[in-house]
Parts: C-alpha cells; sequence; structure tokens
C-alpha cells in the first residue's frame, strides 16, 4: 500500500487571491442560497402553512441574512391596513375591532378627538341658552303651580271639616284641626269617630293628587328629554355627519357611527363636566366612551413589516390588556387593549422568532400553532387565570391572521425540539438550510472579499490584499478543509474588528489606517493567547514529564495517539499515550475504558472492529488465543470516537510481533475490518498539537511527524509555523490508505513480516493454551 508524504503547499494556508469590490450580503453564498430560495419560495405562497424554518449554524448570519432579505422582499409590497379597536355600544365588554387603509387610522382618531371637541362646545352653548333655560324654568314653575293649587284646595276642604293637613316625620297625614288653645308642639288629640271617614276620604284624595304630580313630573322629564334630543340632535347633525361623508365608505364604520349617533343622543351626561368629588364609570365620559384606539398604525409604513420578536412570550406576541388604578379598584376598558408583535406583523409582513427563545416557552409555542390553526390572533389575559375577575373587562373579538411566522435557530433545535412535534410540520412546511461551509469557488471568494471589505469599512478602516487573503485562508482553516470556505462568516468579523483595535489602527490625517498581514496575524495571536491557557498547561505537562510522551525513541506495544479538546470556545489537539499488552487466553481485545464506563459506544465499536480485522487476518484455520488489553494511558476522563483505531492496532501488532513502535511519530485515523483507513474530525488541530510537543521536547529531529488517512488530505489547513517546518524537512506529514502503510513508518519493517511474527507469537499463545488445557484436563 502506497504512503504519500505531503508537501508543504498541501497543508498549509491555502493562498487565495481576493477579488470582487460590489457589495455583497450572506445570501449571495452558495452555502446560503438553498435557504435563499426557500425564503423566496414560501414568501410567494399565500397559505398560513407554509411558514418557514432557516437553520443554520452559530455565526453563519441567518439571523442577520434573513432579516436583510426579508426586508428587500417586503419593502415591493403595499402597506397593510391599520386597526383600530372601538367601543361596543351593544356589548361594551366586547369591543369591535376595525381595518383602515394604511394612515387612515391617525386620521380617524384625530378626527374622532376634534368631533367629540365639537360636540362638547355644542351641546354646553345649547344647554346654556337662555331660551332652553327659559324653557325649563317655565316648565317646572308650572307643574309646581298646579300641585300646589291642588294642595290648597284640599286643605280649604279639610279645614272645612275641622280637619288639617300636616307635614309630619312619616309623611303627610290628616289630624284635627288645632284649637288657638293649643300649644305649639303640643299633640293634637285623637280624632274623633265621627271625624275618621272624612280623613281617610281626604287622604285618599291626596294620594290622588301625589299620584297626579309624579305623573305630571315624568311627563315633564319625557319633555325635557325631548328637547334634550332635539338640541343634541341639531348639535350632533352636522359634526357626526361629516365624519361618516370622510370615513362611512370603510367596510363597516359607517354602521358604527350611526350606533355612535345614537349612542350619544341616549348619553348626553357623558359629555357634561363632572361636578366636584363626582364620579363616573370611565365609559361615561365623552372623551374615553367614543374614543379610537390606535390598536395598530401603519401610518409611517411604507410596506408590511418584518418584526424580530426577542422575547416571545404570551402577551409579546399576542398583546395584552393594561388596567388603570382607580380609588380602591382597577379598571379598565377597550382603550387599554395592547397589540402583540403578531398584530405588528399582521397584513402580509413576516415575524421572525429565535427558535431558542421560543423553546423556553413551550406555551407560547402552543398558543402560536392554535393561532396559525385557526388563522386569527385572540387576547386572552393569562397572567389573570387565578386573578379575581374584572367586571366589564374587554374580550376583543379575534383579528384575522396574514403573515409568515419566520423561526431562525441551530440546527440543533429544528432537530430535537421544533420536529418532534407532529404538528410542526403541518404549520412550518418550508425548511431553508444553511450549509456549514461553501467551495472556495470565484463566485464566493468574490462575494467573501467584497464581505471582508465591508467589515472593515464597519470599524473604520481598511485591509490591502494580503490581509484579505489572509483572512479568506483562516476561512478555510475554520472549514476545516483547504478547498472549502466557512459560512461562519462572522468569526472572520471578530477577527477584523480585532484587528482594527489593535495600537496603532488609529486614524491618521482623518483616512482609515490600512491594516496589513500583520495585524491579522496579531489579532489571531491574541485570540489564540486569551483562550489557550489549558493547552499551554497540558504542554506545559508534556514537557515536565507528568504527562509521559515520548518524541523520540521506540518502545513495544506503545503508540502516540491524536486527540482534540474541544471547550467549546477553543479546540486544540494533543497526543495521548495508547498501550496494548497481550497475553496468553482466549478473550480477544479488551477495551479498559469500557469496563470502567469510560469509554463511549463509538469508542467500544472501534475496539470490536479491531476484534474483526484481528480475527480476519489471523483466525482462518484457528480460533484467536490471545489475550490483549489496550488503553489511553493517562486519561482519567470520558474517551469517545474511533479516531484512534489505527494507533490501538499498531500498539496491538507491536505486542504481538515483538518490534517496537516508533515514538517520533504520531498517528490517528480510524481502521475497518479490512484494514482500510478512514477519516476522521480535528486532523489539523492534531498535528499541530504533536507538533508543538516536539518542539517543545527539544529542537526537531528532522524524523518526527504525524500519519493521517488519506481521505483526511483536503482537511489540512495548518499553521504557517508546521508548514514552514514540513517545507524545510524538519517536520513530517504522510498520508496512508491502509493499516499495511501504516506498519513499516512506525515498526520499520514491511507489514507482511510484522504480521507473520504477530502470527508466530499468536501460535504460540495457541500451542501453550492447548497444553495448558490438555495438563488441566489430565
Amino acid at each position: 500500500m502506497a504512503v504519500r508524504e505531503l508537501p508543504a503547499d498541501s497543508v498549509g494556508l491555502p493562498r487565495f487571491a481576493p477579488s470582487g469590490d460590489a457589495h455583497a450580503t450572506a445570501f449571495d453564498f452558495t452555502s446560503h442560497r438553498r435557504a435563499r430560495e426557500a425564503l423566496g419560495f414560501a414568501l410567494g405562497i399565500d397559505d398560513l402553512g407554509f411558514n418557514v424554518f432557516v437553520l443554520g449554524e452559530d455565526r453563519s448570519g441567518r439571523m442577520t441574512a434573513t432579516l436583510q432579505y426579508l426586508e428587500q422582499a417586503m419593502a415591493a409590497r403595499p402597506a397593510p391596513n391599520d386597526w383600530v379597536i372601538l367601543n361596543n355600544f351593544r356589548h361594551p365588554h366586547e369591543p369591535l375591532s376595525f381595518r383602515l387603509p394604511a394612515g387612515q387610522g391617525k386620521a380617524f382618531r384625530s378626527r374622532m378627538g376634534e368631533l367629540i371637541r365639537q360636540i362638547v362646545t355644542a351641546l354646553q352653548s345649547a344647554f346654556s341658552g337662555e331660551d332652553y333655560q327659559r324653557q325649563i324654568q317655565q316648565g317646572g314653575e308650572h307643574i309646581q303651580g298646579e300641585v300646589n293649587a291642588r294642595l290648597a284646595a284640599l286643605r280649604e276642604k279639610a279645614r272645612a271639616a275641622g280637619l288639617d293637613i300636616v307635614q309630619t316625620e312619616q309623611g303627610i297625614t290628616v289630624t284635627a284641626l288645632a284649637s288657638e288653645d293649643t300649644k305649639e308642639g303640643q299633640e293634637s288629640p285623637p280624632l274623633p269617630e265621627e271625624k275618621q271617614t272624612a280623613a281617610r276620604a281626604l287622604l285618599e284624595e291626596l294620594g290622588q293628587v301625589n299620584r297626579w304630580a309624579g305623573e305630571r313630573q315624568q311627563e315633564m322629564a319625557r319633555q325635557v328629554r325631548d328637547l334634550n334630543r332635539r338640541l343634541a340632535d341639531g348639535a350632533l347633525t352636522g359634526p357626526v355627519d361629516a365624519v361618516m361623508a370622510e370615513f362611512g365608505m370603510i367596510e363597516g364604520l359607517r354602521r358604527w357611527l350611526i350606533e355612535m349617533r345614537q349612542d350619544m343622543q341616549d348619553n348626553l351626561e357623558a359629555f357634561r363636566a363632572p361636578k366636584e368629588g363626582e364620579r363616573r364609570p370611565a365609559l361615561m365620559y365623552a372623551e374615553r366612551r367614543y374614543a379610537v384606539n390606535l390598536f395598530v398604525d401603519h401610518a409611517e409604513a411604507g410596506h408590511p413589516a418584518v418584526v424580530l420578536e426577542a422575547n416571545p412570550t404570551y402577551e409579546n406576541l399576542f398583546g395584552r390588556i393594561e388596567y388603570r388604578q382607580a380609588p380602591g379598584s382597577m379598571e379598565t376598558d377597550f382603550t387599554l387593549v395592547r397589540p402583540g408583535s403578531l398584530h405588528r406583523a399582521n397584513g402580509g409582513g413576516v415575524l421572525v422568532l429565535r427558535a431558542e427563545a421560543l423553546a423556553a416557552d413551550p406555551n407560547a409555542w402552543n398558543f402560536l400553532k392554535g393561532a396559525l390553526r385557526d388563522r386569527c390572533i385572540r387576547i386572552e389575559e393569562r397572567y389573570r387565570a387565578n386573578a379575581v375577575p374584572v367586571s366589564g373587562a374587554p374580550h376583543p373579538r379575534p383579528i384575522p391572521l396574514d403573515l409568515k411566522v419566520v423561526i431562525v435557530g441551530a440546527p440543533h433545535w429544528y432537530y430535537t425540539f421544533f420536529t418532534a412535534d407532529p404538528a410542526f410540520q403541518a404549520y412550518f412546511k418550508v425548511k431553508a438550510d444553511i450549509d456549514a461551509d461553501m467551495p472556495a469557488v470565484p463566485e464566493n471568494i468574490a462575494c467573501y472579499s467584497a464581505l471582508i471589505r465591508d467589515m472593515a469599512s464597519s470599524n473604520h478602516v481598511s485591509l490591502d490584499e494580503a490581509a484579505i487573503a489572509r483572512l479568506l485562508g483562516e476561512a478555510s482553516r475554520l472549514a476545516a478543509n483547504r478547498e472549502k470556505l466557512t459560512a461562519q462568516f462572522e468569526r472572520i468579523e471578530d477577527i477584523v474588528t480585532e484587528a482594527a483595535h489593535l495600537p496603532g489602527a488609529a486614524p491618521q490625517g482623518g483616512q482609515p489606517p490600512l491594516l496589513g498581514l500583520a495585524a491579522i496575524e496579531a489579532a489571531i495571536a491574541n485570540r489564540r493567547h486569551r483562550n489557550a491557557r489549558v493547552e499551554d498547561r497540558m504542554q506545559e505537562s508534556i514537557a515536565r514529564g507528568t504527562l509521559m510522551i515520548d518524541t523520540q525513541g521506540a518502545v513495544i506495544g506503545q503508540v502516540n495517539a491524536l486527540v482534540v479538546r474541544d471547550l467549546g470556545d477553543y479546540a486544540f489537539g494533543a497526543p495521548s499515550r495508547v498501550t496494548a499488552s497481550a497475553s496468553v487466553g482466549r478473550k480477544g481485545v479488551t477495551n479498559i475504558e469500557r469496563d470502567v464506563a469510560l469509554g463511549g459506544p463509538i469508542q467500544q465499536k472501534g475496539v470490536m472492529v479491531l476484534q474483526g480485522f484481528l480475527a480476519g487476518h489471523f483466525a482462518q484455520k484457528h480460533p484467536l488465543s490471545f489475550n490483549c488489553s489496550i488503553t489511553f494511558e493517562q486519561s482519567y476522563g470520558g474517551v469517545e470516537g474511533d479516531s484512534a483505531s489505527l494507533a490501538e492496532l499498531v500498539a496491538i501488532l507491536s505486542d504481538l510481533s515483538e518490534l517496537p513502535v516508533r515514538q517520533d511519530r504520531a498517528i490517528t485515523g480510524s481502521v475497518n475490518q479490512h484494514g482500510q483507513a478512514q477519516a476522521i474530525g480535528g486532523a489539523h488541530h492534531k498535528i499541530e498539537g504533536f507538533f508543538r510537543t516536539c518542539l517543545e521536547r527539544g529542537p526537531l529531529t528532522g524524523t518526527q511527524g504525524v500519519v493521517i488517512p488519506q481521505a483526511n488530505e483536503p482537511n489540512l489547513v495548518l499553521d504557517s509555523a508546521v508548514a514552514d517546518a514540513v517545507a524545510e524537512g524538519r517536520f513530517h506529514i504522510w498520508s496512508v490508505g491502509h493499516i499495511d502503510a501504516v506498519l513499516p513508518l512506525f515498526l520499520d519493517r514491511p507489514a507482511e513480516e510484522v504480521y507473520a511474527l504477530a502470527h508466530a507469537k499468536l501460535e504460540t499463545f495457541d500451542r501453550l493454551l492447548r497444553q495448558r488445557e490438555e495438563q488441566a484436563g489430565d
């Protein structure tokens, strides 16, 4: 099997020529094209089920690019309608919602405010006029005169009968006529028997007078009401008709205005200024009873809104009802109904939500699905679910739903939280998937170059060609593929920002400073220094011998494997010693990590694959007769993955063949049951980790290096220090396709010889085992 030693220009940072001066956006990348097309497709379908989930890796611009695209798409659409909430005169607890053309909501509110002021002025003028006051006074005096005349006649009749009509604490009664000798305050004597009949007749006549007086007062009240209505109609007709002429063509609003005029005539008290100390219900003030709650205003919006709701609680999505402090209580009405982000995006707009924020409130997610299902927006006071009900609290009628919902988040949220919900696919039928990387083709290089220049401009600096080329190389390194660029371009923006704030990057002569390669290299180095404390301590432990790693010499059954430590914000590679120890037995390969519950399922699978390879190679005629334990030395945490299975196989074959393994070399790679080397992750981190170990253990010997699978050749985007050492022949990188190519590199013997020695050792084990079993049988 062939071994290929990789040259420096195949492992260092790729050199891309910056191009493109035009403005670019993230959705111009081929990695984002699929998502852009999906968004455009969804926006072109007028169906509430075709909502979108945009998924992409962190720092890939998934949110900023989505918002920018949506804003551009909405800019070509007409402005949505305004919404107002008005009093329902028949059922005040169910306020009415009306749709008005954009900008008309504010105009209607202003016009209604003006109307109320006009009517108040007109009514005050009409009801305070001398003619009105004279009619009311004359009517009252006339009725009072008639009542007084009838009472006087009745009193004369009583006196003629020796009786009198007097007012007592118990009311009007008939008593004996007081004599001249009766003192003031003295009780009247009881009526004689012969006068009681006359007294009862007088009381009956007195009741008739009282009833007649009540009827006259009711008639007077009706006359006053009729007079008031005539005056009010005269005061209302002109102003209300003017409003109806202006807004009566809007669907439903003309009928409401007619009902409003009738309600004004029925509730003229609402226009009267309250007396000192008087308290009325809130809706008995004209300014509030006939107010316009401008619920959603698009007067200044030229197109449907793109609303990003950062905190998608129920109240923020669906709206709320506010309360005002009243003496001894809280009160509310239709003027205190407030919209949510669904209302602001309604009318052909887009509501954008972050997946992690929506997943944090499952109740809000359930209500959102309900709104999409029912195609309407309802406002409920969920926070008052267990509170004492407020009398008269409004229950607004649902508003028809017309928008798109776009959820933006990492793939983790899409594949775990949302797709686990059966209803998700019914309401979010479009997936806008952003790839993690993109081919390093001229189209993407030009777009990346333009974005990098925009990043520099936003930081008030400019970059020369060498700096941009270095950033393009870093984008390839972050993609871990020299033929690709990472879609996480915001990580490149972080480097530009840090470089722009280095000492010496201040503007000079009013011009933005020009940053070169040195500034970018300094920013990258500073970032590594901030984040590499754990790596530095590990390499320090290796240099001191605390962590035992050899970089020279040869040892039987001991191999330098390579691992990656990912701390979340920083990943690095380091060597890890793998050892194997074989003995007589029938257990086969024993994974110590598994036995102590430190090995993950993939790591254990890799060990079982090794068992399969050994059995296929050495047990064609006889069963394997050996025990062999393998382990990661000085590893006290969990081990997962199969990227060390090539190293484990080398260690096992070394111990079986009794050939020492070169310690100046390290290896990473997975292996299958046929001995073929398989690709692994983090190859560039692993190579750099072993390179640093060799460098800090002494000067490079010229024989040190790392072996990787051939499939990982495109993944090598190494630091310039490693590439320079490779170019100078002080460090080497080999790629292999099979274990047969690995063995000569580590055991200095051809694979056939290694297998022969191992086979002889296994035959010896088998003979000893048979002898032992025969002796045990005897």
